[in-house]
């Protein structure tokens, strides 16, 4: 099998941070297509064994699904889960592409890159013994960057409501020390953003709101531009009909049904706490004020 039809139409799932991205993209992970990476790879990401392991690991996953036991339970407990590798990204990119925080707004990988980062993701497909990668981004999107690299990806955008998804992010201990009372993000501001941002530093609730505003509409604006193959979902609308929606998203990704994602899918406890109830209503209008619902 030859590295380019390893890697043929990827699938990326991307979105900010609390929106829904990690439980949907886990949960369509489980397909048996679909190769992903996990923290065994972002520490050995060229080791033949891992890839190898990875394959005999994700049967235990799946496995583990249909066993209703108590050890069932215990070993989905300990089942390797999908990772955005982030140091990987971050060995593998050069000093200006910054996984951790950067927009990488109009960024492209150099021929080096996309070679080196082929490569050893196409080794990681075949020696599993799987058809199709899958990757998830939380936070920028860096959609010009990814395609550069996977001009046939399918890119899969979830978003939720502003005001659930700001709540939740100030109510994490990592926002506390992030972009609570910073910018966060770096690489996709104007310097009118920056001003703006800096009369907002002091309140939390309006400081997120800009700065999720920002993640949404950079997204939008890439996938415009680049002309896409992406399909954007709203996290409300798989809670009300997860069955529904994950059916969109595998015919969108040229799936076929999968048993094992219908039994993560019975085993997660679908539901949407209402964050906006929880929120003073002075707050609610803050972040719509700064990160409109669309």
């Amino acid at each position: 099998m030859n590295r380019a039809s390893t890697l043929k139409q990827p699938l990326i799932f991307v979105g900010p941070p609390r929106s829904g991205v990690t439980l949907i993209s886990d949960l369509v992970m489980h397909h048996e297509a679909l190769c992903w990476l996990d923290e065994s790879f972002e520490k050995h990401p060229r080791s033949d064994f891992q890839h190898r392991l990875f394959k005999r690991k994700c049967a235990f996953r799946n496995k583990a699904l249909q066993d209703k036991s108590f050890f069932g339970s215990l070993a989905r407990e300990f089942s390797p889960t999908p990772s955005e590798a982030m140091n990987f990204w971050d060995e593998h990119t050069r000093e200006e592409i910054d996984f951790y925080r950067g927009f990488s707004r109009g960024k492209h990988a150099t021929p080096v890159e996309i070679s080196s980062i082929r490569e050893i993701l196409s080794r990681r497909v075949t020696l599993s013994d799987k058809s199709r990668l899958a990757l998830r981004f939380t936070g920028p999107s860096r959609l010009c960057y990814l395609h550069s690299i996977f001009p046939d990806a399918k890119f899969i955008n979830i978003n939720r409501d502003p005001a659930s998804t700001v709540h939740s992010m100030i109510s994490t201990e990592e926002w506390e020390y992030q972009g609570k009372n910073l910018l966060w993000w770096r690489g996709a501001y104007s310097l009118q953003e920056l001003a703006q941002y800096d009369r907002l530093r002091g309140h939390a609730v309006a400081g997120t709101a800009f700065q999720l505003n920002k993640l949404i509409q950079t997204t939008k604006l890439e996938a415009s531009e680049l002309d896409l193959n992406i399909l954007t979902l709203n996290y409300e609308d798989f809670v009300a009909s997860p069955e529904h929606v994950m059916g969109q998203i595998l015919d969108f990704a040229e799936l076929s049904s999968s048993k094992t994602v219908d039994a993560a899918l019975k085993q997660n406890e679908i539901r949407c706490s209402n964050k906006v109830l929880k929120m003073p209503a002075t707050d609610v209008n803050t972040v719509y004020t700064w990160c409109p619902a669309t």
